[in-house]
């Protein structure tokens, strides 16, 4: 396809790029390809075209886009695909807050999509969770995994607790990988249990649940107000039962997302979109 490159004026019929609080309206047969690293924060995409983003060659390069909505309306918004996922890092950032105004159905701090195509794909992790080996105790600087895995250093994991609260969680970033054993700087302040007592002489596995948290695609609430208000961002794919809506959303992490006290706000939702054989949900972080 031929596309208009956000940094040409060109694009912006020789005017300057979109400025912080402005919205944008790529029309049907307009293709974008965001190839700036970071935008201003806008106030409203709407995509009756296409909305793309293209990787960087370097993995290690971010690019940031933020925005207060993004409505897909009969448009496309790509970012990777499943034969070509996004292979560098992107950061997508949600603003607004409860008293922003509210687009029907959708609400705010959204990306929403009416008759449309959501593709959003980052790097396949092959594990993305997996069990203690051995529990960890108070203190503890490292963990045991029942397999190896391909996490790295510098990546962010949770240790589910397994005690009698459900707060005794906890995130830790990752300094060194041996084999099955995971370390970190940071000392636990909760007991992880990896246990397999014998009840009537069957083992019964009661491990601890350990989770990747990091990808290299992130969709987020803005860090200020979404874990203050617990009003974070989230994605709605709406359709009138005929799946006339796609989402396929795979192996990227949702961060500070969803809106606490409000009905239909999760981090991804299907929201009345019928029988669906053409989206799927795989591989995500939500947290």
């Amino acid at each position: 396809m031929y596309v208009s490159r956000w940094s040409d004026t060109e694009t912006w019929g020789g005017d300057i790029p979109p400025l912080e609080g402005e919205s944008i309206s790529i029309p049907k047969g307009q293709h974008l390809l965001v190839d700036i690293d970071s935008t201003p924060v806008l106030n409203a995409i709407i995509v009756e075209g296409s909305l793309i983003f293209p990787p960087d060659a370097d993995p290690n390069h971010v690019r940031t886009f933020d925005a207060g909505y993004v409505m897909v309306m009969g448009g496309y918004m790509e970012i990777g695909t499943e034969d070509f996922p996004y292979t560098s890092k992107l950061v997508i950032t949600m603003y607004s807050d409860r008293f922003s105004p509210y687009l029907p159905i959708y609400g705010n701090k959204v990306i929403g999509v009416r008759f449309g195509t959501l593709d959003m794909h980052g790097i396949k992790r092959d594990i993305t969770w997996t069990r203690l080996a051995s529990t960890a105790d108070i203190g503890a600087t490292s963990i045991t995994l029942l397999e190896e895995t391909d996490w790295a250093v510098g990546e962010e994991i949770v240790i589910a607790g397994t005690g009698w609260h459900n707060d005794e969680s906890e995130t830790r970033f990752i300094s060194s990988v041996s084999g099955t054993v995971i370390s970190f700087d940071e000392p636990l302040i909760h007991m992880h249990l990896s246990v397999t007592p014998l009840y009537g002489g069957v083992e019964m596995p009661m491990q601890g649940e350990v989770g990747l948290l990091t990808r290299n695609v992130v969709f987020r609430g803005d860090p200020i107000v979404s874990p203050a208000d617990l009003y974070g961002g989230h994605i709605m794919i709406h359709s009138p039962g005929d799946e006339s809506s796609v989402g396929r959303i795979e192996y990227i992490e949702l961060k500070d997302v969803g809106q606490a006290f409000k009905l239909g706000r999760y981090p991804i939702h299907f929201h009345m979109i019928g029988t669906v054989h053409k989206s799927y949900v795989v591989g995500n972080a939500i947290h």
